[in-house]
């Protein structure tokens, strides 16, 4: 992604001055083009940068503001102007006009040629191509091997982080977070991402018209939000969706806790989407596997059917076979109404009550198929009333709140 500010430092353009819409100097350009005709922005097709001498306007064949208006309505990224050609100086309604429309006017010298114009910025342009689609092939080789070798997804969004130069995060559909890149990293303000990851902060994106949309299914780009902290320091919150096959598996956000990101960074984060998404699903066929198998064992133990190969096969549960065992069947109601959504309803809710169930008593073990779970507890007789009075308040209420966040 080129800017105008990048082409500023070209060759052609050394001796160029911004005249109007010095705020549109991020103004992303795809290409060059010459004007020299009233009627050009009819042939615009967005993201040029607009080269004229403007003697059309000299001669007052069309007025100045209608005709730079025409321009920016078509998409055109800025006007490089020869004003002392025939203009002698910038109309005071090109400049009003540009600069209500962070539209950059750039003056350049009398002497200096078109084609030499158009050689700087497309010698600059292939020249940043090269280095995009060179940075392209390293990150997606590099996150795709770590997918291949099989590294966590917290491998992953550590990598991210470093390629981006500051600290990630990734969260869910519902704004539940996956991972932190480099949370141990010298760069990462704890306040800013405790702050960031707050309940309060993640209604304010579910509330935003970009999740809205996002919800719909529309892939917008990216949304960028401001962390505030009551000390007044402000930092920029890069928000991009991770979209694969129509399905939304979450958001990579990127903070800029070390520096201000820049046109590559955003690069590094949407070429990272789809080994996140890879990553994700992977991780999701083996916790379905494992939760079948344990749904298997969980079968077993209640028929009876405990052998040695069993008690090999499952060494590592750590199962204490000689505690009494309650078993407890939960139904949840599926809360899942987006279909277009990566669901994680099914891990959230056997980690909450793992966890939660852990602190009362010594061995949990959890199966499931769908929403329907079966849960075994060992347990003394005295904490028999204890353990379905725990699932119906605490964990009820914790799942119930998490997986309706985003309803």
């Amino acid at each position: 992604m080129i800017i105008i500010q990048d082409v500023l430092k070209t060759t052609a353009f050394q001796n160029s001055e911004v005249l109007a819409g010095i705020k549109g100097l991020s103004n992303e350009v795809s290409t060059i083009t010459v004007a020299e005709v009233p009627d050009s922005a009819n042939w615009l097709r967005g993201g040029e940068l607009v080269c004229t001498t403007a003697f059309f306007i000299s001669n007052k064949v069309v007025h100045e503001k209608e005709w730079i208006e025409s321009l920016i309505r078509n998409g055109a990224s800025a006007l490089a102007i020869k004003t002392s050609r025939f203009l002698g100086g910038l109309p005071s309604g090109l400049i009003n006009v540009a600069n209500q429309h962070d539209f950059p006017i750039i003056s350049l010298p009398h002497e200096i040629t078109w084609p030499a114009v158009i050689e700087s910025f497309m010698d600059f342009f292939m020249n940043e191509q090269m280095k995009i689609m060179e940075l392209v092939e390293d990150v997606q080789s590099s996150l795709i091997n770590l997918v291949l070798e099989n590294k966590s997804i917290q491998a992953i969004a550590n990598k991210i982080s470093i390629l981006a130069g500051n600290p990630i995060i990734l969260e869910d559909a519902r704004l539940q977070v996956i991972a932190i890149g480099n949370l141990n990293s010298e760069e990462l303000d704890k306040e800013i991402l405790e702050h960031r990851i707050k309940p309060s902060f993640q209604k304010k994106i579910l509330k935003s018209n970009y999740y809205k949309e996002i919800q719909k299914g529309v892939n917008i780009e990216k949304i960028e939000m401001s962390v505030k902290l009551d000390d007044k320091r402000d930092t920029n919150n890069i928000m991009i969706p991770i979209f694969t096959n129509e399905t939304l598996y979450g958001f990579i956000s990127l903070l800029e806790c070390k520096r201000p990101h820049t046109p590559l960074d955003l690069i590094v984060l949407k070429n990272s989407t789809t080994a996140i998404a890879l990553q994700l699903m992977k991780q999701y066929l083996n916790d379905q596997t494992s939760r079948k198998k344990t749904l298997a064992l969980i079968e077993d133990i209640i028929q009876g059917r405990i052998h040695t190969q069993i008690i090999f096969e499952y060494d590592y549960l750590n199962i204490n076979w000689s505690h009494p065992m309650i078993t407890i069947l939960a139904d949840f109601e599926d809360l899942n109404k987006n279909n277009s959504f990566w669901d994680r309803s099914e891990e959230i809710i056997s980690n909450i009550i793992k966890k939660r169930l852990k602190n009362h008593f010594g061995q949990v073990i959890i199966g499931n198929e769908g929403t329907f779970y079966t849960i075994l507890i060992s347990f003394s007789p005295s904490q028999l009333k204890k353990v379905t009075n725990l699932l119906r308040t605490e964990e009820t209420a914790e799942i119930i709140s998490i997986l309706k966040f985003s309803h």
